[in-house]
């Protein structure tokens, strides 16, 4: 597998890679320190299966920083790791479109299961920060506090906000990384995870995160869908 590490503390970076290297031990890793050399390391055709960013680098503007990154690299799946806990800052990741948000004061350990829950397809946000942001949800439902609180979405599925499609989701349909589109081929003609991982020789994992960045651009919950969605690209005139 293949992480971009960026953070400005060294230390910090040297304790993620060797975390990392606990999931595979032939781990590549690209590195950054800074905006200027995130935003370079970033390139599509660095084929990276994760990201792992602070968003509190030099030349950074939190969320609105990754907004901007993930505008211009839509295919990169992002796992914001953080020293700022706001309930504002951790509903802005999400709604940039990070797969994660992992606080720094966590343990190692969980550190470590949230980016597995993230490569499995999934999504990571504290349990602490689900209970915040309901909360505001509610408040802001009715005046005066009244309503119903939305269900917090489980940490164990994707966060998928289904919407009309923006202008970077349709970047990415016509920019998809390398992988994705290999991914996407073989999705098309009925593959399993399984399957697709033995073809392309890598883990069940990776496809998951890769399917999980494409569903998330596309609007989607599952592969049928997005099936549906690549049909109706292919008829107009596309190619994957």
């Amino acid at each position: 597998m293949k992480f971009l590490v960026a953070d400005d503390h060294e230390l910090i970076r040297q304790g993620v890679k060797g975390m990392l290297r606990g999931l595979d031990p032939d781990a590549q890793f690209d590195e950054a320190d800074s905006w200027e050399t995130l935003a370079a390391a970033a390139r599509p055709d660095a084929d990276h299966d994760l990201a792992i960013v602070d968003l509190h680098m030099p030349g950074m503007s939190g969320a609105a920083s990754l907004e901007i990154l993930l505008k211009e690299h839509p295919a990169l799946p992002v796992v914001v790791l953080s020293a700022e806990e706001s309930p504002d800052e951790m509903r802005a990741v999400l709604a940039a479109g990070a797969l994660g948000f992992v606080p720094k004061r966590q343990p190692a350990s969980v550190m470590l299961k949230a980016i597995e829950l993230v490569l499995s397809g999934g999504a990571y946000v504290p349990m602490e920060a689900l209970s915040l942001l309901g909360a505001r949800e509610a408040a802001q439902a009715a005046p005066g506090g009244a309503g119903n609180s939305p269900a917090a979405p489980s940490v164990t599925e994707p966060i998928v906000h289904v919407e009309a499609l923006q202008p970077h989701q349709q970047h990415l349909l016509e920019n998809l990384a390398p992988r994705q589109q290999d991914i996407m081929r073989l999705v098309h003609r009925g593959w399993t995870n399984k399957m697709i991982a033995r073809e392309l020789g890598v883990a069940e994992g990776t496809v998951k995160v890769h399917l999980s960045v494409i569903f998330r651009a596309l609007g989607v919950h599952n592969r049928s869908t997005a099936i549906a969605v690549i049909n109706g690209w292919l008829e107009a005139g596309r190619t994957l």
